[in-house]
Protein backbone atom coordinates (compact mmCIF):
# COMPACT_ATOMS: atom_id res chain seq x y z
CA UNK A 1 0.00 0.00 0.00
CA UNK A 2 1.37 3.44 -0.97
CA UNK A 3 2.33 5.77 1.85
CA UNK A 4 0.26 8.44 0.10
CA UNK A 5 -2.88 6.32 0.23
CA UNK A 6 -5.73 7.79 2.27
CA UNK A 7 -5.95 4.51 4.13
CA UNK A 8 -2.48 5.08 5.60
CA UNK A 9 -4.14 7.61 7.94
CA UNK A 10 -5.44 4.63 9.90
CA UNK A 11 -1.86 3.95 11.03
CA UNK A 12 -1.14 7.53 12.12
CA UNK A 13 -1.65 8.87 15.62
CA UNK A 14 -3.02 12.37 16.23
CA UNK A 15 -0.16 14.81 16.95
CA UNK A 16 0.63 15.31 20.66
CA UNK A 17 3.49 16.58 22.82
CA UNK A 18 2.99 15.02 26.23
CA UNK A 19 6.60 15.75 27.26
CA UNK A 20 5.91 19.48 26.85
CA UNK A 21 2.63 19.14 28.78
CA UNK A 22 4.36 17.44 31.71
CA UNK A 23 7.26 19.91 31.68
CA UNK A 24 4.93 22.92 31.73
CA UNK A 25 2.75 21.57 34.54
CA UNK A 26 5.87 20.77 36.57
CA UNK A 27 7.11 24.35 36.06
CA UNK A 28 3.75 25.83 37.14
CA UNK A 29 3.43 23.64 40.25
CA UNK A 30 6.93 24.61 41.43
CA UNK A 31 6.75 28.30 40.46
CA UNK A 32 3.48 30.00 39.56
CA UNK A 33 5.40 32.61 37.52
CA UNK A 34 5.40 30.00 34.75
CA UNK A 35 1.61 30.33 34.41
CA UNK A 36 1.84 34.06 33.68
CA UNK A 37 4.05 33.27 30.67
CA UNK A 38 1.46 31.01 28.99
CA UNK A 39 -1.98 32.11 30.17
CA UNK A 40 -2.58 34.22 27.04
CA UNK A 41 -1.83 31.39 24.57
CA UNK A 42 -3.04 28.25 26.31
CA UNK A 43 -6.44 26.76 27.15
CA UNK A 44 -7.14 23.51 29.06
CA UNK A 45 -8.53 21.77 25.95
CA UNK A 46 -5.24 22.35 24.10
CA UNK A 47 -3.70 19.50 26.11
CA UNK A 48 -3.64 16.12 24.34
CA UNK A 49 -4.03 14.30 27.68
CA UNK A 50 -7.39 15.43 29.16
CA UNK A 51 -6.15 14.81 32.73
CA UNK A 52 -3.23 17.18 32.20
CA UNK A 53 -5.61 19.76 30.81
CA UNK A 54 -7.71 19.38 33.96
CA UNK A 55 -4.63 19.95 36.16
CA UNK A 56 -3.83 23.09 34.16
CA UNK A 57 -7.42 24.31 34.58
CA UNK A 58 -7.30 23.79 38.37
CA UNK A 59 -3.98 25.65 38.55
CA UNK A 60 -5.48 28.53 36.56
CA UNK A 61 -8.54 28.74 38.79
CA UNK A 62 -6.43 28.76 41.95
CA UNK A 63 -3.96 31.38 40.70
CA UNK A 64 -6.75 33.64 39.42
CA UNK A 65 -8.36 33.37 42.87
CA UNK A 66 -5.15 34.54 44.54
CA UNK A 67 -4.22 31.06 45.84
CA UNK A 68 -0.86 29.47 45.12
CA UNK A 69 -1.10 26.42 42.85
CA UNK A 70 0.96 23.60 44.34
CA UNK A 71 0.61 19.82 44.72
CA UNK A 72 -1.04 20.46 48.09
CA UNK A 73 -3.68 22.95 46.85
CA UNK A 74 -4.34 21.09 43.58
CA UNK A 75 -4.81 17.73 45.28
CA UNK A 76 -8.23 18.39 46.80
CA UNK A 77 -10.06 19.62 43.62
CA UNK A 78 -8.40 16.86 41.58
CA UNK A 79 -9.39 13.97 43.84
CA UNK A 80 -12.44 12.12 42.63
CA UNK A 81 -12.20 13.61 39.13
CA UNK A 82 -13.45 11.04 36.54
CA UNK A 83 -10.38 11.74 34.40
CA UNK A 84 -8.18 10.13 37.06
CA UNK A 85 -9.59 6.70 36.32
CA UNK A 86 -7.70 4.19 38.47
CA UNK A 87 -4.75 6.49 39.03
CA UNK A 88 -4.06 8.11 42.37
CA UNK A 89 -3.37 11.82 42.70
CA UNK A 90 0.06 11.12 44.16
CA UNK A 91 1.02 9.05 41.12
CA UNK A 92 0.00 11.86 38.80
CA UNK A 93 2.07 14.41 40.71
CA UNK A 94 5.04 12.06 40.76
CA UNK A 95 4.91 11.81 36.96
CA UNK A 96 4.55 15.57 36.53
CA UNK A 97 7.32 16.54 38.95
CA UNK A 98 9.83 14.30 37.19
CA UNK A 99 9.71 16.77 34.29
CA UNK A 100 10.32 20.06 36.08
CA UNK A 101 11.89 22.84 33.95
CA UNK A 102 12.74 26.44 34.75
CA UNK A 103 9.81 28.84 34.66
CA UNK A 104 11.64 31.08 32.17
CA UNK A 105 11.27 28.32 29.53
CA UNK A 106 7.52 27.94 30.13
CA UNK A 107 6.57 30.00 27.05
CA UNK A 108 8.44 27.62 24.75
CA UNK A 109 6.61 24.61 26.19
CA UNK A 110 3.28 26.42 26.00
CA UNK A 111 3.90 27.20 22.31
CA UNK A 112 4.78 23.55 21.67
CA UNK A 113 1.51 22.42 23.30
CA UNK A 114 -0.46 24.95 21.25
CA UNK A 115 1.26 23.88 18.03
CA UNK A 116 0.41 20.23 18.71
CA UNK A 117 -3.21 21.21 19.37
CA UNK A 118 -3.43 23.03 16.03
CA UNK A 119 -2.00 20.02 14.23
CA UNK A 120 -4.36 17.71 16.10
CA UNK A 121 -7.35 19.85 15.14
CA UNK A 122 -6.27 19.80 11.51
CA UNK A 123 -5.73 16.04 11.72
CA UNK A 124 -9.27 15.54 13.00
CA UNK A 125 -10.82 17.83 10.39
CA UNK A 126 -8.93 16.13 7.57
CA UNK A 127 -9.82 12.67 8.83
CA UNK A 128 -13.51 13.57 9.02
CA UNK A 129 -13.29 15.03 5.53
CA UNK A 130 -11.77 11.80 4.20
CA UNK A 131 -14.55 9.80 5.85
CA UNK A 132 -17.20 11.99 4.24
CA UNK A 133 -15.50 11.70 0.86
CA UNK A 134 -15.10 7.92 0.96
CA UNK A 135 -18.22 6.77 2.81
CA UNK A 136 -21.53 7.05 0.92
CA UNK A 137 -23.93 9.45 2.59
CA UNK A 138 -26.12 12.50 2.21
CA UNK A 139 -23.25 15.00 2.22
CA UNK A 140 -22.48 16.30 -1.26
CA UNK A 141 -19.19 17.82 -2.39
CA UNK A 142 -20.32 21.44 -1.67
CA UNK A 143 -21.38 20.39 1.85
CA UNK A 144 -17.99 18.84 2.49
CA UNK A 145 -16.19 21.94 1.22
CA UNK A 146 -18.36 24.13 3.46
CA UNK A 147 -17.59 21.94 6.46
CA UNK A 148 -13.82 22.04 6.01
CA UNK A 149 -13.89 25.81 5.26
CA UNK A 150 -15.83 26.47 8.46
CA UNK A 151 -13.42 24.35 10.51
CA UNK A 152 -10.36 26.06 9.04
CA UNK A 153 -11.91 29.51 9.50
CA UNK A 154 -12.59 28.80 13.17
CA UNK A 155 -9.07 27.45 13.63
CA UNK A 156 -7.45 30.41 11.87
CA UNK A 157 -9.28 32.83 14.16
CA UNK A 158 -8.17 30.87 17.21
CA UNK A 159 -4.55 31.12 16.07
CA UNK A 160 -4.63 34.90 15.69
CA UNK A 161 -1.83 36.77 17.40
CA UNK A 162 -2.76 38.75 20.46
CA UNK A 163 -3.11 42.46 19.73
CA UNK A 164 -0.67 44.66 21.58
CA UNK A 165 -2.11 46.99 24.19
CA UNK A 166 -2.40 50.65 23.27
CA UNK A 167 -2.03 53.64 25.58
CA UNK A 168 -4.96 56.02 25.97
CA UNK A 169 -2.87 58.82 24.45
CA UNK A 170 -2.18 56.70 21.34
CA UNK A 171 -5.85 55.79 21.03
CA UNK A 172 -6.84 59.45 21.25
CA UNK A 173 -4.20 60.40 18.69
CA UNK A 174 -5.54 57.80 16.24
CA UNK A 175 -9.09 59.03 16.77
CA UNK A 176 -7.97 62.60 16.07
CA UNK A 177 -6.17 61.53 12.89
CA UNK A 178 -9.29 59.67 11.73
CA UNK A 179 -11.40 62.78 12.38
CA UNK A 180 -8.90 64.94 10.47
CA UNK A 181 -9.01 62.55 7.50
CA UNK A 182 -12.82 62.59 7.55
CA UNK A 183 -12.82 66.39 7.68
CA UNK A 184 -10.43 66.64 4.73
CA UNK A 185 -12.66 64.37 2.64
CA UNK A 186 -15.27 67.10 2.73
CA UNK A 187 -18.31 64.86 3.26
CA UNK A 188 -18.36 65.09 7.06
CA UNK A 189 -18.57 61.30 7.34
CA UNK A 190 -16.45 59.10 9.58
CA UNK A 191 -16.96 56.16 7.20
CA UNK A 192 -18.44 55.20 3.85
CA UNK A 193 -21.69 56.81 2.68
CA UNK A 194 -25.02 55.01 3.02
CA UNK A 195 -26.16 56.70 -0.17
CA UNK A 196 -28.97 58.34 1.82
CA UNK A 197 -28.43 61.71 3.48
CA UNK A 198 -30.85 60.98 6.31
CA UNK A 199 -28.87 57.90 7.35
CA UNK A 200 -25.53 59.69 6.93
CA UNK A 201 -26.66 62.53 9.19
CA UNK A 202 -27.79 60.20 11.96
CA UNK A 203 -24.85 57.74 11.88
CA UNK A 204 -21.91 59.66 10.46
CA UNK A 205 -21.45 57.00 7.80
CA UNK A 206 -20.63 53.29 7.72
CA UNK A 207 -17.65 52.59 9.98
CA UNK A 208 -15.02 49.94 9.13
CA UNK A 209 -15.38 46.77 11.20
CA UNK A 210 -18.94 47.60 12.27
CA UNK A 211 -22.09 45.50 11.82
CA UNK A 212 -25.37 47.26 11.07
CA UNK A 213 -28.58 45.26 11.42
CA UNK A 214 -31.60 46.38 9.40
CA UNK A 215 -34.72 44.55 10.55
CA UNK A 216 -38.26 44.64 9.20
CA UNK A 217 -41.44 42.63 8.81
CA UNK A 218 -42.18 41.14 5.35
CA UNK A 219 -43.49 43.64 2.75
CA UNK A 220 -41.78 46.61 4.42
CA UNK A 221 -39.12 46.71 1.70
CA UNK A 222 -35.98 45.66 3.58
CA UNK A 223 -34.48 44.00 0.49
CA UNK A 224 -35.22 47.12 -1.57
CA UNK A 225 -33.58 49.39 1.00
CA UNK A 226 -30.64 47.02 1.48
CA UNK A 227 -30.06 46.86 -2.27
CA UNK A 228 -30.61 50.61 -2.57
CA UNK A 229 -27.87 51.20 0.00
CA UNK A 230 -25.55 48.78 -1.83
CA UNK A 231 -26.21 50.48 -5.18
CA UNK A 232 -25.86 54.03 -3.93
CA UNK A 233 -22.78 53.22 -1.85
CA UNK A 234 -21.21 51.74 -4.99
CA UNK A 235 -22.18 54.87 -6.94
CA UNK A 236 -20.33 56.84 -4.26
CA UNK A 237 -17.15 54.85 -4.91
CA UNK A 238 -17.45 52.06 -2.31
CA UNK A 239 -16.76 48.66 -3.84
CA UNK A 240 -19.69 46.54 -2.61
CA UNK A 241 -20.69 42.88 -2.41
CA UNK A 242 -24.42 42.16 -2.13
CA UNK A 243 -25.44 38.63 -1.08
CA UNK A 244 -29.03 37.55 -1.60
CA UNK A 245 -30.35 34.28 -0.24
CA UNK A 246 -33.79 34.48 -1.82
CA UNK A 247 -33.46 36.24 -5.19
CA UNK A 248 -31.57 35.42 -8.38
CA UNK A 249 -29.33 38.02 -10.06
CA UNK A 250 -31.87 38.68 -12.82
CA UNK A 251 -34.59 39.35 -10.21
CA UNK A 252 -32.31 41.81 -8.45
CA UNK A 253 -31.44 43.32 -11.82
CA UNK A 254 -35.15 43.74 -12.56
CA UNK A 255 -35.55 45.82 -9.40
CA UNK A 256 -32.65 48.04 -10.36
CA UNK A 257 -33.99 48.43 -13.89
CA UNK A 258 -37.47 49.28 -12.62
CA UNK A 259 -36.04 51.92 -10.26
CA UNK A 260 -33.96 53.54 -12.99
CA UNK A 261 -36.66 53.48 -15.69
CA UNK A 262 -39.50 54.38 -13.29
CA UNK A 263 -41.38 51.20 -14.18
CA UNK A 264 -43.12 48.66 -12.00
CA UNK A 265 -41.14 45.50 -11.38
CA UNK A 266 -44.01 43.60 -13.05
CA UNK A 267 -43.36 45.55 -16.26
CA UNK A 268 -39.69 44.60 -16.20
CA UNK A 269 -40.46 40.93 -15.60
CA UNK A 270 -43.21 40.69 -18.23
CA UNK A 271 -42.16 43.32 -20.76
CA UNK A 272 -45.70 44.72 -20.58
CA UNK A 273 -47.14 48.06 -19.50
CA UNK A 274 -48.64 48.12 -16.02
CA UNK A 275 -48.77 51.91 -15.92
CA UNK A 276 -51.93 51.95 -18.07
CA UNK A 277 -55.08 49.77 -18.07
CA UNK A 278 -55.36 46.57 -20.09
CA UNK A 279 -56.48 46.77 -23.71
CA UNK A 280 -60.29 46.74 -23.74
CA UNK A 281 -60.57 44.52 -26.84
CA UNK A 282 -57.95 41.85 -26.11
CA UNK A 283 -57.91 42.08 -22.32
CA UNK A 284 -54.11 42.01 -22.47
CA UNK A 285 -51.53 44.53 -21.43
CA UNK A 286 -49.66 46.35 -24.16
CA UNK A 287 -45.93 45.72 -24.69
CA UNK A 288 -43.47 48.29 -23.40
CA UNK A 289 -42.89 51.24 -25.68
CA UNK A 290 -39.54 51.78 -27.38
CA UNK A 291 -38.71 54.68 -25.07
CA UNK A 292 -39.28 52.44 -22.06
CA UNK A 293 -36.93 49.80 -23.47
CA UNK A 294 -34.43 52.60 -24.06
CA UNK A 295 -34.74 53.67 -20.40
CA UNK A 296 -34.00 50.10 -19.29
CA UNK A 297 -30.90 49.99 -21.51
CA UNK A 298 -29.83 53.36 -20.09
CA UNK A 299 -30.09 51.84 -16.62
CA UNK A 300 -27.73 49.04 -17.65
CA UNK A 301 -25.19 51.63 -18.83
CA UNK A 302 -25.61 53.55 -15.59
CA UNK A 303 -24.88 50.35 -13.65
CA UNK A 304 -21.88 49.36 -15.78
CA UNK A 305 -19.56 51.72 -13.94
CA UNK A 306 -20.71 50.66 -10.44
CA UNK A 307 -18.25 48.55 -8.39
CA UNK A 308 -21.11 46.27 -7.24
CA UNK A 309 -21.06 42.46 -7.31
CA UNK A 310 -24.08 40.22 -6.65
CA UNK A 311 -23.76 36.80 -4.98
CA UNK A 312 -26.84 34.57 -4.95
CA UNK A 313 -25.36 31.32 -3.61
CA UNK A 314 -28.23 29.84 -1.53
CA UNK A 315 -27.75 28.91 2.15
CA UNK A 316 -24.20 30.26 2.08
CA UNK A 317 -21.93 29.83 5.10
CA UNK A 318 -19.91 32.69 6.55
CA UNK A 319 -16.78 30.70 5.66
CA UNK A 320 -17.71 30.64 1.98
CA UNK A 321 -18.85 34.27 2.04
CA UNK A 322 -15.54 35.15 3.68
CA UNK A 323 -13.53 33.46 0.90
CA UNK A 324 -15.50 35.39 -1.75
CA UNK A 325 -15.17 38.64 0.16
CA UNK A 326 -11.42 38.15 0.65
CA UNK A 327 -10.99 37.40 -3.05
CA UNK A 328 -12.80 40.64 -3.89
CA UNK A 329 -10.80 42.55 -1.26
CA UNK A 330 -7.55 41.37 -2.90
CA UNK A 331 -8.69 42.56 -6.32
CA UNK A 332 -7.77 45.94 -7.77
CA UNK A 333 -11.10 47.53 -6.85
CA UNK A 334 -11.00 46.13 -3.29
CA UNK A 335 -14.01 45.68 -0.99
CA UNK A 336 -15.51 48.45 1.15
CA UNK A 337 -19.01 47.18 2.03
CA UNK A 338 -20.85 43.88 2.37
CA UNK A 339 -24.66 43.64 2.45
CA UNK A 340 -26.27 40.37 3.62
CA UNK A 341 -29.90 39.66 2.62
CA UNK A 342 -30.78 38.11 4.97
CA UNK A 343 -29.26 36.44 8.04
CA UNK A 344 -31.93 33.74 8.54
CA UNK A 345 -31.12 32.33 5.08
CA UNK A 346 -27.46 31.69 5.92
CA UNK A 347 -26.03 28.39 7.13
CA UNK A 348 -23.84 27.99 10.19
CA UNK A 349 -21.84 25.26 8.45
CA UNK A 350 -23.11 22.69 10.94
CA UNK A 351 -26.03 20.48 9.94
CA UNK A 352 -26.91 19.95 13.61
CA UNK A 353 -26.86 23.68 14.44
CA UNK A 354 -28.85 24.55 11.31
CA UNK A 355 -31.76 22.51 12.66
CA UNK A 356 -32.04 24.91 15.63
CA UNK A 357 -32.80 28.47 14.46
CA UNK A 358 -31.61 30.12 17.68
CA UNK A 359 -28.27 28.31 17.64
CA UNK A 360 -27.77 28.86 13.89
CA UNK A 361 -28.45 32.61 14.05
CA UNK A 362 -26.21 32.97 17.11
CA UNK A 363 -23.29 31.30 15.30
CA UNK A 364 -23.79 33.22 12.06
CA UNK A 365 -24.19 36.56 13.85
CA UNK A 366 -20.94 36.10 15.75
CA UNK A 367 -19.08 35.00 12.60
CA UNK A 368 -20.31 38.02 10.64
CA UNK A 369 -19.05 40.33 13.39
CA UNK A 370 -15.66 38.60 13.25
CA UNK A 371 -15.63 38.92 9.45
CA UNK A 372 -16.31 42.67 9.63
CA UNK A 373 -13.43 43.14 12.06
CA UNK A 374 -11.09 40.88 10.10
CA UNK A 375 -11.63 42.64 6.75
CA UNK A 376 -12.18 46.04 8.40
CA UNK A 377 -15.29 46.73 6.35
CA UNK A 378 -18.84 47.61 7.42
CA UNK A 379 -21.39 44.81 7.03
CA UNK A 380 -25.11 45.54 6.72
CA UNK A 381 -27.15 42.53 7.83
CA UNK A 382 -30.83 42.34 6.96
CA UNK A 383 -33.06 40.49 9.43
CA UNK A 384 -36.70 39.50 9.57
CA UNK A 385 -38.69 40.44 12.66
CA UNK A 386 -41.18 38.29 14.55
CA UNK A 387 -44.92 39.05 14.64
CA UNK A 388 -44.99 40.78 18.02
CA UNK A 389 -45.30 44.29 16.56
CA UNK A 390 -48.43 43.28 14.65
CA UNK A 391 -50.18 42.53 17.96
CA UNK A 392 -49.50 46.06 19.22
CA UNK A 393 -51.57 49.12 18.38
CA UNK A 394 -48.36 50.99 17.52
CA UNK A 395 -46.76 48.80 14.85
CA UNK A 396 -43.32 50.39 15.08
CA UNK A 397 -40.73 47.65 15.75
CA UNK A 398 -38.70 47.31 18.93
CA UNK A 399 -35.45 45.51 19.78
CA UNK A 400 -37.41 42.62 21.30
CA UNK A 401 -38.91 41.94 17.85
CA UNK A 402 -35.65 40.56 16.41
CA UNK A 403 -36.36 36.98 15.44
CA UNK A 404 -34.63 33.83 16.76
CA UNK A 405 -31.68 35.28 18.66
CA UNK A 406 -30.67 38.07 21.01
CA UNK A 407 -27.14 37.58 19.69
CA UNK A 408 -28.02 39.77 16.70
CA UNK A 409 -28.72 42.72 18.98
CA UNK A 410 -25.64 41.99 21.09
CA UNK A 411 -23.19 41.65 18.18
CA UNK A 412 -24.49 44.63 16.18
CA UNK A 413 -22.94 48.07 16.46
CA UNK A 414 -26.25 49.56 15.34
CA UNK A 415 -29.75 48.11 15.06
CA UNK A 416 -32.31 49.85 12.88
CA UNK A 417 -35.82 49.00 11.79
CA UNK A 418 -37.60 49.82 8.55
CA UNK A 419 -41.25 50.75 9.06
CA UNK A 420 -43.99 51.96 6.72
CA UNK A 421 -47.17 52.91 8.55
CA UNK A 422 -49.03 53.10 5.23
CA UNK A 423 -48.83 49.31 4.82
CA UNK A 424 -50.76 48.65 8.04
CA UNK A 425 -53.19 51.54 7.64
CA UNK A 426 -54.12 50.44 4.12
CA UNK A 427 -54.70 46.86 5.32
CA UNK A 428 -56.94 48.24 8.03
CA UNK A 429 -58.87 50.40 5.56
CA UNK A 430 -59.22 47.56 3.03
CA UNK A 431 -60.62 45.29 5.75
CA UNK A 432 -63.22 47.92 6.61
CA UNK A 433 -63.74 49.89 9.80
CA UNK A 434 -65.56 47.94 12.48
CA UNK A 435 -68.61 49.80 13.77
CA UNK A 436 -68.78 50.15 17.56
CA UNK A 437 -71.86 49.37 19.61
CA UNK A 438 -74.26 52.32 19.83
CA UNK A 439 -72.01 54.43 17.62
CA UNK A 440 -73.84 57.18 15.77
CA UNK A 441 -73.68 57.46 11.99
CA UNK A 442 -71.76 60.71 12.34
CA UNK A 443 -69.11 59.27 14.69
CA UNK A 444 -68.68 56.24 12.46
CA UNK A 445 -68.33 58.40 9.36
CA UNK A 446 -65.77 60.60 11.15
CA UNK A 447 -63.67 57.55 12.08
CA UNK A 448 -63.79 56.25 8.51
CA UNK A 449 -62.81 59.68 7.20
CA UNK A 450 -59.97 59.98 9.73
CA UNK A 451 -58.58 56.58 8.70
CA UNK A 452 -58.82 57.47 5.00
CA UNK A 453 -56.94 60.68 5.73
CA UNK A 454 -54.20 58.83 7.62
CA UNK A 455 -53.85 56.36 4.74
CA UNK A 456 -53.48 59.23 2.28
CA UNK A 457 -51.00 61.16 4.43
CA UNK A 458 -48.80 58.11 5.08
CA UNK A 459 -48.53 57.07 1.43
CA UNK A 460 -44.94 57.08 0.17
CA UNK A 461 -43.49 57.67 3.64
CA UNK A 462 -41.02 55.36 5.37
CA UNK A 463 -39.11 55.46 8.65
CA UNK A 464 -35.77 53.96 9.58
CA UNK A 465 -35.84 53.71 13.36
CA UNK A 466 -32.35 53.55 14.89
CA UNK A 467 -32.97 51.66 18.14
CA UNK A 468 -29.32 51.00 19.05
CA UNK A 469 -26.21 52.91 18.03
CA UNK A 470 -22.90 52.38 19.79
CA UNK A 471 -21.24 55.29 18.03
CA UNK A 472 -24.00 57.87 17.98
CA UNK A 473 -27.58 58.86 18.74
CA UNK A 474 -30.76 56.88 18.32
CA UNK A 475 -33.79 58.28 16.57
CA UNK A 476 -35.78 58.15 13.35
CA UNK A 477 -34.72 58.87 9.77
CA UNK A 478 -37.41 59.68 7.21
CA UNK A 479 -37.32 58.35 3.63
CA UNK A 480 -39.61 58.38 0.62
CA UNK A 481 -40.87 55.06 -0.82
CA UNK A 482 -42.13 54.62 -4.38
CA UNK A 483 -44.45 51.63 -4.31
CA UNK A 484 -44.50 50.59 -7.99
CA UNK A 485 -40.70 50.64 -8.31
CA UNK A 486 -40.10 49.52 -4.69
CA UNK A 487 -37.32 52.11 -4.41
CA UNK A 488 -36.34 54.39 -1.52
CA UNK A 489 -35.19 57.99 -1.79
CA UNK A 490 -34.39 60.81 0.61
CA UNK A 491 -37.37 63.05 1.34
CA UNK A 492 -35.54 65.92 -0.40
CA UNK A 493 -35.19 63.97 -3.65
CA UNK A 494 -37.57 64.35 -6.55
CA UNK A 495 -39.52 61.17 -7.25
CA UNK A 496 -38.45 61.39 -10.91
CA UNK A 497 -34.77 61.83 -10.08
CA UNK A 498 -32.27 59.08 -11.02
CA UNK A 499 -32.34 56.06 -8.72
CA UNK A 500 -28.61 56.55 -8.11
CA UNK A 501 -25.93 59.00 -9.17
CA UNK A 502 -23.79 58.01 -12.13
CA UNK A 503 -20.09 58.09 -11.09
CA UNK A 504 -17.78 60.45 -12.95
CA UNK A 505 -16.85 58.86 -16.26
CA UNK A 506 -20.06 56.85 -16.38
CA UNK A 507 -22.18 59.40 -18.29
CA UNK A 508 -25.22 57.99 -20.04
CA UNK A 509 -25.51 58.69 -23.80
Amino acid sequence: MSENSIFSNAFRSPPANTDAELALLGAILTNNKAFARVEDILEPDYFAVPLYGRVYEICRNLINSGIEASPITVKSPLEGDPLLGRQKVGEVFATILKSVVGWLNARDYGSAIRDAWVRRTLFKACTETIDLCCVPGDAGAPDIVDMIETRLLSLARGMGEEKATVSLASAMEQARRNALAASERGDGLAGASWGYRALNRMTGGLLPGAVYVLGARPAMGKTSLGFGIATRAAAGGSSTLFWSGEMTPDQIGARAGAAWADLSTQSVFAGRRYDIPEDLETGERLPLESWQWHDLEAGEKAAASLPLEIDSQPAITVARLRSRARRMARSKKGLHLLVVDYIALMSSGSEQADMKPYERITIVSRQLKQLAQELQIPIIVLAQLNRENERREDKRPQLADLRDSGAIEQDADAVMFLHRDHYYLKKQADAGVQRKDRETNEDYANRCSALAQRVSQSEGKAEVIIAKNRQGPTGTCHLRFTDHTTWFRDTTEDERSPAWDVPTGGTIH
